[in-house]
Formats: C-alpha cells, sequence, structure tokens
C-alpha cells in the first residue's frame, strides 16, 4: 500500500513540475478597454472624427466605421446596344467589381439605394446629345459582374455616331485608380439591328 502511495505521489510531482502558470497578456484581450483603462484614449483617438464629410456617409458619430479605406475597382468589361419597338436605342454595359471590397448599396442622390450610377453620352449626326443612365440595384460582390440595361433614348438608333459609357461618374464608389471605367465606341449604324459592341481586352 506505501509503495502504490510513492508511486502516486512521485507520478502526481513529476506531471506538476512540467506545468507553468503564465498571466494572460494584453494581446490575447479582444479589447484593451479592459486591460489598461489610461489605453482608452489612446484608443479612441486611433481613428479620429473626418474633417471633411464626404458623400456617401461612412461615419457613426462622426468616427470612421470602418478600420482602414475600402477599396474596389469597377471595371467597365463591355457594351452593346439594343433596339426598342419603335426604333429607339437601348446601351447596355457589363460591370466588374476587381477590388478587394465589395460596393454596398448607398441612397444615391435620387434618393434610391443603388451601389452606383452608370451614365452614357449618345451623340448623333446632327450634334445632338443625350444622356441616358441606369442605377445598378444590387452589391457588387467582390468579381462580381453586372449586366446593366440603360434608359432608351429619344431619338431612333440610325444616325447615331459615338458613344460614351462611364460606370459611376458620381465617384461614390471607392476606386482611386478609374483607369477602366470608361468605353467608347464611334461608327455608324444602319440597318434595323444596332451594332455598337466594344469589349476591353
Amino acid at each position: 500500500m506505501r509503495t502504490q502511495w510513492a508511486v502516486a505521489v512521485a507520478a502526481a510531482t513529476a506531471l506538476l513540475t512540467g506545468c507553468v502558470i503564465t498571466p494572460m497578456t494584453q494581446s490575447e484581450f479582444s479589447s484593451p478597454f479592459f486591460t489598461n483603462f489610461a489605453n482608452v484614449a489612446s484608443s479612441e483617438n486611433q481613428y479620429p472624427p473626418p474633417y471633411v464629410l464626404s458623400y456617401p456617409d461612412e461615419t457613426m458619430y462622426f468616427y470612421r466605421i470602418w478600420q482602414y479605406h475600402p477599396r474596389a475597382d469597377l471595371n467597365l468589361r463591355a457594351i452593346g446596344c439594343a433596339r426598342t419597338t419603335d426604333g429607339a436605342l437601348v446601351v447596355t454595359a457589363s460591370v466588374q467589381n476587381m477590388g478587394a471590397d465589395v460596393v454596398p448599396t448607398v441612397p444615391n442622390f435620387n434618393g434610391e439605394l443603388a451601389s452606383f450610377r452608370i451614365t452614357a453620352l449618345v451623340t448623333w449626326a446632327d450634334g445632338t446629345k443625350q444622356e441616358v443612365e441606369a442605377f445598378v440595384p444590387v452589391p457588387m460582390a467582390v468579381t462580381g459582374t453586372v449586366d446593366q440595361r440603360l434608359a432608351r433614348t429619344r431619338y431612333l438608333f440610325n444616325d447615331v455616331r459615338r458613344i460614351d459609357v462611364v460606370a459611376d461618374p458620381d465617384r461614390i464608389v471607392p476606386d482611386p485608380v478609374r483607369l477602366n471605367n470608361v468605353l467608347t465606341w464611334q461608327g455608324t449604324m444602319s440597318g434595323d439591328t444596332p451594332s455598337c459592341e466594344v469589349v476591353r481586352s
């Protein structure tokens, strides 16, 4: 019996000598507010109120919501044309988000919820110009693509000579580069089927 107790005490001693109790460090906490109250002011000052308010407003009580600036990259992949039953022109645009962040739907200048706006400036042979637009009503996921149909033109498509399509002309989307937001078609349309296909290579 004494031998069994001796073996048990020796085993327990061997196990306990290998255990070391260490206190939890500050980095293991999810928030610095519960470890050192002196860091509260410095943590709040990491994200100071913005000096200039921007649209759309991405602040909460004048503090930034995100710890970094969101970055998207709208790529206007292609444009195309279609004909309505009365001979007007309808421009379509294919846009892809090649950035690192989702483009959410926000209140736009007209009050509608949309992720961004697409415009097309249509020019006729006599110099008449008309701008048609469309709002993308869905969020743009990363690498997501949307095919958006713009509003119809007032005049017939036969005399159209130039179409300039711009993705997000209001610069609502945080796209700092904007090298691939514009596509232009120039030429003549004849027959009953308009053609203005332009694909970015």
